[in-house]
C-alpha cells in the first residue's frame, strides 16, 4: 500500500467520523467553526445537501464510496450540510480547516 502525501494550506481544526449506522437517518455535518470542510465517503456512498433540506437515499449530491469533496464555507459558518447514507454501511469522515 502506498501513502499519498497531501499539502494542506490551512490549519486543521477538527476531525469527526459518522460511523456505519449513524447516517442511516439524516445527520448534520458540523464545520467546527472552520471555513473549509473535507468530506470523504468510506465503504458506501452518501448523499448530501447544502440548502438545509434533508437529503434522501436518492435525492441530493452523491458522494461515491472512497471519494471526497471539499466545500469552501467561507464566512457562512452556519451553513447546514445534511448527509445520509445512500446505502447501508456508509461511513463519513469529516475534517474541518480554518
Amino acid at each position: 500500500m502506498s501513502i499519498l502525501h497531501v499539502e494542506i494550506p490551512r490549519e486543521v481544526i477538527g476531525f469527526f467520523q459518522h460511523a456505519a449506522g449513524d447516517i442511516d437517518t439524516v445527520a448534520p455535518v458540523k464545520s467546527g467553526g472552520g471555513s473549509v470542510v473535507l468530506m470523504q465517503a468510506e465503504a458506501q456512498s452518501v448523499r448530501y445537501r447544502l440548502d438545509g433540506v434533508d437529503p434522501t437515499a436518492t435525492v441530493g449530491h452523491l458522494l461515491l464510496a472512497n471519494t471526497s469533496v471539499t466545500i469552501n464555507i467561507g464566512d457562512n459558518k452556519g451553513l447546514a450540510i445534511n448527509v445520509i447514507a445512500a446505502s447501508a454501511g456508509a461511513i463519513l469522515n469529516v475534517t474541518s480547516f480554518r
